[in-house]
């Protein structure tokens, strides 16, 4: 079994995508003409830096992915988190959270 870092991570709960796009958002694909549609699960904050967690409608295999999301003059955007490092924070915070039953 995996022993938990005593020193916790700053994630926080958010929902001010949800609060503006609801939990179905439509991003447009790069790699083909048709958009894809998501579904919103989860939102947090780390490090100053707003992340949510989506899944495609019509996944059946239940893959989530993780998006980094930036607030233009109040117009969210979303873009994959690429970098791995970056990604692996991420995760662990989601995990601490499930852990910890903040979410």
């Amino acid at each position: 079994m995996k022993e938990r870092n005593p020193r916790r991570t700053k994630a926080q709960k958010m929902d001010m995508l949800e609060q503006a796009r609801g939990v179905d958002i439509t991003l447009p694909s790069g790699k083909s003409e048709q958009d894809t549609r998501y579904r919103l699960l989860k939102e947090l904050d780390l490090n100053g830096k707003h992340y949510a967690v989506m899944c495609p409608w019509d996944d059946s295999g239940h893959d989530a992915y993780l998006f980094r999301v930036t607030d233009q003059a109040g117009e969210y955007s979303l873009e994959h988190v690429e970098d791995d490092y970056e990604w692996e924070q991420v995760a662990d915070a989601i995990d601490e959270m499930l852990y910890f039953d903040e979410w």
